[in-house]
């Protein structure tokens, strides 16, 4: 559900819409068992104010693309980069087959975040908010209408730029695709989407399971994103990270 206003009461921290984020929409009978059976969160688990990070892997258990899913009325919203939103449908279309499953682009709906703030989700109003479980300092997020302005009427959230948010993302050390995560090549506990509630090792099979619960168990991982600050340089997307001529790996997110 949305509103075409966000009223926000109380000590709200920061908002900021998120330009860079799409939404598809999954409904019919049969969509929770075909997601189950897809993407590595548990969706049969799925509280109804939350969201909750999500992948869809290859079949060798690299990301194809990393989104947030939470519930609808009458099924699921999934949230990723605009730059994969049409890789992702079509994906899924391939999977779908002929079961009762409808997927559609929802494009009246807009992201908004708010964060840095300690207020209770029952503060938020009259939008829903729900929380963003990577991590406690991302915040709750939002789907409203196109067209709706962070400057409602008695909004005390502070409205501000998107940098900021990522800020805290990256200090985090909260990865997200497809900067942090190139397509086809990045692999799920290297990324530390494990830690951010993204797979379920309990839940049963879907795609790239074997592979991601192999490395899991036997305790594969050789390397794992993390966060740095650069006191005297700046450093750009790309860039190699070397000790000594050694190299230490690849600047993501900046």
């Amino acid at each position: 559900k949305a509103t075409g206003h966000m009223k926000v009461k109380g000590n709200t921290g920061f908002i900021a819409r998120d330009d860079q984020r799409r939404l598809l929409r999954v409904s019919g009978t049969d969509a929770t068992d075909f997601l189950q059976s897809l993407i590595t969160a548990n969706v049969e688990t799925l509280p109804d104010d939350t969201v909750r990070a999500s992948a869809l892997l290859t079949p060798q258990g690299r990301v194809l693309v990393d989104f947030l899913i939470s519930r609808t009325d009458d099924g699921f919203m999934i949230e990723c980069d605009a730059e994969q939103v049409d890789e992702l449908y079509t994906r899924l279309r391939r999977y779908r087959l002929r079961r009762p499953v409808d997927l559609t682009h929802e494009t009246g709906l807009s992201v908004w975040i708010i964060w840095g703030s300690n207020d209770s989700p029952d503060n938020l109003l009259p939008a829903e908010a729900m929380r963003d479980t990577r991590h406690p300092d991302l915040g709750w997020r939002l789907l409203a209408p196109v067209g709706a302005s962070a400057n409602a009427p008695g909004s005390d959230a502070e409205p501000t730029s998107l940098d900021m948010w990522h800020a805290v993302r990256i200090g985090a050390a909260v990865p997200q695709g497809p900067v942090d995560l190139t397509p086809e090549r990045a692999l799920m506990l290297e990324a530390g989407l494990d830690r951010l509630g993204a797979v379920d090792f309990e839940k049963g099979c879907y795609v790239g399971q074997e592979v991601t619960a192999r490395t899991h168990y036997r305790g594969l991982v050789k390397r794992r994103l993390a966060p740095f600050i650069l006191a005297d340089a700046t450093a750009t997307t790309g860039a190699a990270i070397t000790d000594d001529g050694k190299s230490l790996g690849t600047v993501l997110s900046t």
